[in-house]
């Protein structure tokens, strides 16, 4: 009988060990990448340092806005981001929170900045933004982001540089 105890004991043990390890891997794993995702926003994006890029993208990256891809690879990212550095030199983005999944990371957020250069066609306004959307960046076997995708409203950032919709002229 004490044998019995003895062994149940220890498989009991051996099985919440197991699982203790398991937890340090996932949180260790969860860390990485929230890691990663704070290089490429306070790095990236609020400090400018794009050379970064390449030490956190994985070489087939590819970043979809609101379902349209807008740039593969680092050489395609830098210049998308540069678009709106170029146009809210100021810009500042802030993770407001994230979930890890997997090898993933769902984060929402707020980009703010004054638009003082000109963004994409339109002529710079100097009026200030404050943009909120949600990433869903997903990471490769090796911690490095593979896909963003990215999702805010676009039309709001317009008009809050002044600009409208204007119904379609109908014949």
């Amino acid at each position: 009988m004490k044998r019995i105890a003895l062994f149940t004991t220890i498989v009991l043990l051996c099985m919440l060990s197991c699982n203790t390890v398991a937890k340090e891997g996932n949180i260790l794993a969860e860390n990485s990448l929230k890691t990663n995702l704070n290089t490429y926003i306070d790095s990236c994006w609020n400090a400018k340092k794009l050379g970064m890029l390449t030490e956190i993208i994985s070489d087939d990256f590819i970043r979809n806005l609101n379902g349209i891809p807008v740039a593969k690879g680092a050489i395609e990212l830098e210049s998308h981001i540069n678009i709106y550095i170029k146009a809210f030199p100021n810009l500042e983005v802030t993770i407001d929170e994230s979930i890890v999944q997997g090898n993933k990371i769902i984060s929402t957020w707020t980009f703010t900045g004054a638009n003082t250069g000109e963004f994409t066609e339109f002529e710079a306004t100097g009026k200030k933004t404050k943009v909120n959307g949600v990433s869903i960046v997903h990471y490769d076997a090796d911690g490095k982001m593979s896909r963003e995708d990215t999702y805010y409203n676009e039309l709001y950032l317009l008009q809050q540089l002044g600009y409208n919709l204007e119904p379609p002229i109908m014949e």
